[in-house]
């Protein structure tokens, strides 16, 4: 992935937010998606957790926002 611009430079921004009920892996799809990490006993999400990612391609930058979100039940 050589050629990369600073952080902050890109040509696309995509704004992701993953939603789901509790316990379904979104938590570990964006760990996988952000960090190439996988983790079989990860805890619940509190709240929201944010990652980003930039990627090369067809020679432009493209910068992903994800979002975790908690999955939660209503009662």
């Amino acid at each position: 992935m050589a050629g990369y611009k600073a952080e902050d430079e890109y040509e696309y921004l995509f704004k992701l937010v993953l939603i789901g009920d509790s316990g379904v892996g979104k938590s570990n799809l964006l760990s996988r998606f952000a960090r190439n990490e996988f983790n079989l006993e990860s805890k619940s999400t509190i709240g929201v957790e944010f990652a980003t990612k930039s990627l090369s391609i067809d020679g432009k930058v493209i910068k992903a926002q994800i979002w975790d979100t908690a999955g939660q039940e209503r009662s």
